[in-house]
Protein backbone atom coordinates (compact mmCIF):
# COMPACT_ATOMS: atom_id res chain seq x y z
CA UNK A 1 0.00 0.00 0.00
CA UNK A 2 1.85 3.36 -0.91
CA UNK A 3 1.03 6.27 1.49
CA UNK A 4 1.05 9.63 0.76
CA UNK A 5 1.33 12.29 3.72
CA UNK A 6 -0.52 15.99 3.89
CA UNK A 7 0.40 17.93 6.37
CA UNK A 8 1.39 20.93 8.04
CA UNK A 9 4.59 22.94 8.18
CA UNK A 10 4.82 23.08 11.56
CA UNK A 11 6.70 21.24 14.64
CA UNK A 12 3.20 18.48 15.52
CA UNK A 13 3.46 17.11 12.12
CA UNK A 14 6.81 16.53 11.84
CA UNK A 15 7.05 14.70 15.38
CA UNK A 16 4.17 12.68 14.13
CA UNK A 17 6.60 11.85 10.75
CA UNK A 18 9.08 11.01 13.10
CA UNK A 19 7.11 8.36 15.17
CA UNK A 20 6.24 6.68 11.41
CA UNK A 21 8.52 7.31 8.94
CA UNK A 22 11.00 4.55 10.63
CA UNK A 23 7.77 2.23 9.72
CA UNK A 24 6.88 2.43 6.98
CA UNK A 25 8.91 5.26 4.76
CA UNK A 26 9.68 1.93 2.39
CA UNK A 27 5.48 2.87 1.41
CA UNK A 28 5.66 6.57 1.72
CA UNK A 29 5.62 8.12 -1.85
CA UNK A 30 5.28 11.81 -0.41
CA UNK A 31 5.15 14.54 1.90
CA UNK A 32 3.01 17.23 0.37
CA UNK A 33 3.30 20.46 2.88
CA UNK A 34 0.53 23.42 3.48
CA UNK A 35 2.21 26.57 4.93
CA UNK A 36 -0.22 27.31 8.01
CA UNK A 37 -3.85 26.22 8.98
CA UNK A 38 -6.90 28.72 9.14
CA UNK A 39 -8.20 31.30 6.42
CA UNK A 40 -5.44 33.73 7.38
CA UNK A 41 -7.37 36.14 9.38
CA UNK A 42 -5.79 38.04 12.22
CA UNK A 43 -5.23 35.79 15.38
CA UNK A 44 -4.92 37.62 18.71
CA UNK A 45 -0.98 38.48 19.58
CA UNK A 46 -1.03 35.75 22.62
CA UNK A 47 -1.93 32.87 19.90
CA UNK A 48 0.59 34.56 17.15
CA UNK A 49 3.49 33.74 20.16
CA UNK A 50 2.81 30.06 20.30
CA UNK A 51 2.76 30.15 16.18
CA UNK A 52 5.81 31.88 16.40
CA UNK A 53 7.23 28.36 18.33
CA UNK A 54 5.51 26.03 16.67
CA UNK A 55 5.93 26.90 13.32
CA UNK A 56 8.59 29.83 12.48
CA UNK A 57 11.11 29.00 14.58
CA UNK A 58 10.99 25.43 14.28
CA UNK A 59 11.17 25.92 10.11
CA UNK A 60 13.89 28.43 10.89
CA UNK A 61 16.06 26.64 13.50
CA UNK A 62 15.91 22.64 11.43
CA UNK A 63 17.76 23.05 8.74
CA UNK A 64 20.53 23.89 10.57
CA UNK A 65 20.02 19.67 11.74
CA UNK A 66 20.64 18.17 8.44
CA UNK A 67 23.91 16.39 8.34
CA UNK A 68 24.78 16.34 12.41
CA UNK A 69 27.11 13.39 11.94
CA UNK A 70 25.99 11.85 15.89
CA UNK A 71 21.91 12.14 15.67
CA UNK A 72 20.61 8.65 15.11
CA UNK A 73 22.60 7.39 17.63
CA UNK A 74 21.86 9.58 20.42
CA UNK A 75 17.65 9.21 19.51
CA UNK A 76 17.33 12.83 17.91
CA UNK A 77 14.55 14.10 15.88
CA UNK A 78 14.79 15.45 12.20
CA UNK A 79 13.34 18.61 10.56
CA UNK A 80 11.20 18.17 7.11
CA UNK A 81 14.40 18.31 5.09
CA UNK A 82 16.30 15.69 7.12
CA UNK A 83 13.26 13.16 6.85
CA UNK A 84 13.80 12.91 3.02
CA UNK A 85 17.41 13.10 3.05
CA UNK A 86 17.39 10.09 5.09
CA UNK A 87 14.35 8.39 4.59
CA UNK A 88 14.28 8.74 0.53
CA UNK A 89 10.82 10.61 0.56
CA UNK A 90 10.16 13.44 -1.53
CA UNK A 91 9.00 16.42 0.64
CA UNK A 92 7.22 19.46 -1.67
CA UNK A 93 4.94 22.02 -0.69
CA UNK A 94 1.37 22.11 -2.47
CA UNK A 95 0.06 24.42 -4.03
CA UNK A 96 -3.78 25.21 -3.48
CA UNK A 97 -6.39 22.42 -4.44
CA UNK A 98 -8.17 24.98 -6.44
CA UNK A 99 -5.23 25.33 -8.56
CA UNK A 100 -5.27 21.85 -11.34
CA UNK A 101 -2.00 21.90 -10.61
CA UNK A 102 -2.27 21.15 -6.83
CA UNK A 103 -4.70 18.51 -7.98
CA UNK A 104 -2.20 16.51 -10.57
CA UNK A 105 0.31 17.03 -7.67
CA UNK A 106 -1.68 14.50 -5.93
CA UNK A 107 -2.28 12.39 -8.95
CA UNK A 108 1.44 11.91 -9.79
CA UNK A 109 2.18 10.32 -6.27
CA UNK A 110 0.34 7.39 -7.22
CA UNK A 111 -0.89 6.61 -3.08
CA UNK A 112 -3.33 4.09 -2.49
CA UNK A 113 -4.35 6.24 0.93
CA UNK A 114 -3.91 9.83 2.02
CA UNK A 115 -2.99 10.69 5.76
CA UNK A 116 -3.75 14.42 6.78
CA UNK A 117 -1.90 15.10 9.64
CA UNK A 118 -2.61 19.51 10.44
CA UNK A 119 -3.30 20.04 7.41
CA UNK A 120 -4.03 23.71 6.07
CA UNK A 121 -6.27 23.01 3.15
CA UNK A 122 -9.89 21.54 2.91
CA UNK A 123 -10.15 18.48 0.76
CA UNK A 124 -12.70 18.71 -1.11
CA UNK A 125 -14.24 15.78 -3.62
CA UNK A 126 -11.85 16.00 -6.37
CA UNK A 127 -9.35 15.14 -3.68
CA UNK A 128 -10.87 12.58 -1.98
CA UNK A 129 -11.63 10.77 -4.52
CA UNK A 130 -7.60 10.50 -5.36
CA UNK A 131 -6.31 7.53 -3.40
CA UNK A 132 -8.75 4.61 -4.09
CA UNK A 133 -8.11 3.74 -0.41
CA UNK A 134 -9.46 6.54 1.16
CA UNK A 135 -8.35 9.71 3.13
CA UNK A 136 -7.46 9.44 7.08
CA UNK A 137 -6.89 12.55 9.18
CA UNK A 138 -5.45 12.90 12.68
CA UNK A 139 -7.30 15.53 14.58
CA UNK A 140 -5.88 16.71 17.67
CA UNK A 141 -9.02 16.75 20.00
CA UNK A 142 -12.11 14.36 20.96
CA UNK A 143 -14.39 14.13 18.69
CA UNK A 144 -17.90 15.01 17.93
CA UNK A 145 -17.29 17.15 21.11
CA UNK A 146 -14.12 19.47 19.36
CA UNK A 147 -14.10 20.04 15.94
CA UNK A 148 -12.71 22.93 14.83
CA UNK A 149 -8.93 24.36 15.49
CA UNK A 150 -7.24 24.19 18.97
CA UNK A 151 -9.26 21.71 20.35
CA UNK A 152 -6.64 21.41 23.08
CA UNK A 153 -7.49 24.86 24.22
CA UNK A 154 -10.99 24.06 24.31
CA UNK A 155 -10.58 20.82 26.76
CA UNK A 156 -8.69 23.10 29.27
CA UNK A 157 -10.98 26.12 29.34
CA UNK A 158 -13.41 23.54 30.15
CA UNK A 159 -11.62 21.92 32.59
CA UNK A 160 -12.14 18.18 30.93
CA UNK A 161 -10.03 15.78 33.06
CA UNK A 162 -8.33 14.41 29.99
CA UNK A 163 -7.58 15.69 26.32
CA UNK A 164 -7.33 13.72 23.06
CA UNK A 165 -7.15 12.83 19.53
CA UNK A 166 -8.56 11.14 16.83
CA UNK A 167 -7.99 8.88 13.71
CA UNK A 168 -11.13 9.62 11.76
CA UNK A 169 -12.37 9.28 7.63
CA UNK A 170 -12.26 12.05 5.66
CA UNK A 171 -15.15 11.48 3.81
CA UNK A 172 -16.99 14.92 2.76
CA UNK A 173 -15.45 17.93 2.44
CA UNK A 174 -17.26 18.97 5.92
CA UNK A 175 -14.03 19.66 8.69
CA UNK A 176 -13.78 16.93 11.39
CA UNK A 177 -17.25 14.85 10.90
CA UNK A 178 -16.13 11.78 9.13
CA UNK A 179 -16.69 8.45 10.59
CA UNK A 180 -14.26 7.76 13.85
CA UNK A 181 -12.03 4.74 13.23
CA UNK A 182 -10.49 5.43 17.38
CA UNK A 183 -8.98 8.06 19.79
CA UNK A 184 -6.17 7.89 22.22
CA UNK A 185 -6.67 9.82 25.59
CA UNK A 186 -4.15 11.71 27.75
CA UNK A 187 -4.51 12.84 31.39
CA UNK A 188 -4.66 16.21 31.99
CA UNK A 189 -1.39 17.86 34.09
CA UNK A 190 -2.38 21.39 35.36
CA UNK A 191 1.33 22.19 36.33
CA UNK A 192 1.58 22.29 32.44
CA UNK A 193 1.49 23.86 29.66
CA UNK A 194 -1.02 24.23 26.71
CA UNK A 195 2.16 23.53 24.39
CA UNK A 196 2.86 20.65 26.30
CA UNK A 197 -0.44 19.36 26.34
CA UNK A 198 -0.44 19.57 22.67
CA UNK A 199 2.82 17.76 22.03
CA UNK A 200 1.62 15.17 24.33
CA UNK A 201 -0.97 14.29 21.92
CA UNK A 202 1.32 13.11 18.60
CA UNK A 203 3.04 10.25 19.94
CA UNK A 204 -0.47 8.47 20.66
CA UNK A 205 -1.73 9.85 17.64
CA UNK A 206 1.07 8.32 15.29
CA UNK A 207 0.22 4.86 17.04
CA UNK A 208 -3.46 5.21 16.18
CA UNK A 209 -2.36 6.17 12.39
CA UNK A 210 -0.17 3.07 12.61
CA UNK A 211 -2.63 0.96 13.79
CA UNK A 212 -4.86 1.92 11.17
CA UNK A 213 -2.12 1.27 8.43
CA UNK A 214 -1.68 -2.46 9.77
CA UNK A 215 -5.30 -2.80 9.05
CA UNK A 216 -5.54 -1.64 5.89
CA UNK A 217 -2.80 -3.88 4.71
CA UNK A 218 -4.51 -6.51 6.21
CA UNK A 219 -7.54 -5.99 4.71
CA UNK A 220 -9.43 -5.66 7.76
CA UNK A 221 -12.66 -3.86 7.35
CA UNK A 222 -12.25 -0.24 9.01
CA UNK A 223 -15.61 1.34 8.70
CA UNK A 224 -15.55 3.47 11.61
CA UNK A 225 -18.07 5.19 13.53
CA UNK A 226 -20.23 7.53 12.15
CA UNK A 227 -20.94 10.90 14.07
CA UNK A 228 -23.86 12.39 15.45
CA UNK A 229 -23.97 15.78 13.72
CA UNK A 230 -25.77 17.40 16.34
CA UNK A 231 -23.20 16.63 19.16
CA UNK A 232 -20.08 18.70 20.26
CA UNK A 233 -19.68 22.12 18.97
CA UNK A 234 -16.85 23.43 15.87
CA UNK A 235 -14.55 26.28 17.27
CA UNK A 236 -12.99 28.50 15.16
CA UNK A 237 -9.23 30.16 16.79
CA UNK A 238 -9.67 31.39 20.31
CA UNK A 239 -10.29 35.14 20.75
CA UNK A 240 -9.24 37.43 23.35
CA UNK A 241 -11.77 36.98 26.20
CA UNK A 242 -11.30 33.20 25.82
CA UNK A 243 -7.56 33.59 25.98
CA UNK A 244 -8.14 36.27 29.31
CA UNK A 245 -10.53 33.25 31.00
CA UNK A 246 -7.75 30.59 29.99
CA UNK A 247 -5.07 32.66 31.93
CA UNK A 248 -7.17 34.01 34.67
CA UNK A 249 -7.43 29.74 35.22
CA UNK A 250 -3.77 29.74 35.66
CA UNK A 251 -3.34 28.21 32.63
CA UNK A 252 0.12 29.07 30.00
CA UNK A 253 0.46 28.95 26.46
CA UNK A 254 3.80 27.62 26.63
CA UNK A 255 6.80 27.22 29.35
CA UNK A 256 10.79 27.95 29.34
CA UNK A 257 11.26 24.52 29.70
CA UNK A 258 8.51 23.48 26.96
CA UNK A 259 10.93 24.93 24.29
CA UNK A 260 13.94 24.43 25.53
CA UNK A 261 13.16 20.13 25.89
CA UNK A 262 11.29 20.22 22.36
CA UNK A 263 14.10 21.79 20.44
CA UNK A 264 16.62 19.73 22.61
CA UNK A 265 14.84 16.67 21.14
CA UNK A 266 15.97 17.74 17.54
CA UNK A 267 19.53 18.09 18.83
CA UNK A 268 19.50 21.77 18.62
CA UNK A 269 20.89 23.46 22.11
CA UNK A 270 18.77 25.78 23.33
CA UNK A 271 19.83 26.39 26.96
CA UNK A 272 22.84 28.76 27.66
CA UNK A 273 25.17 26.57 29.74
CA UNK A 274 26.23 28.48 33.06
CA UNK A 275 30.49 29.16 32.72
Amino acid sequence: MRIAFLVNRDVESNLTLNFLLPEIHESTVGIFLSEKVGSGRKVPRMLGQLALIEQDLFNALAPGLIGSSDQVSSGHRFGFAELQQRFGVPVRVLPSLRDPAGLQMLQDAGADLFISIRFGQILKNEALAIPPRGVLNLHSGLLPQYRGVLATFRALLNGDPEIGCTLHWIDSPGIDVGRIIETARVAVEKERSLLWHILSLYQPGARLIMNAIRRLERDEPMTGTSQDPSAGAYYSFPGEDDLMRFTTQGWRLFDREDVWDLFESYGFPLRISAP
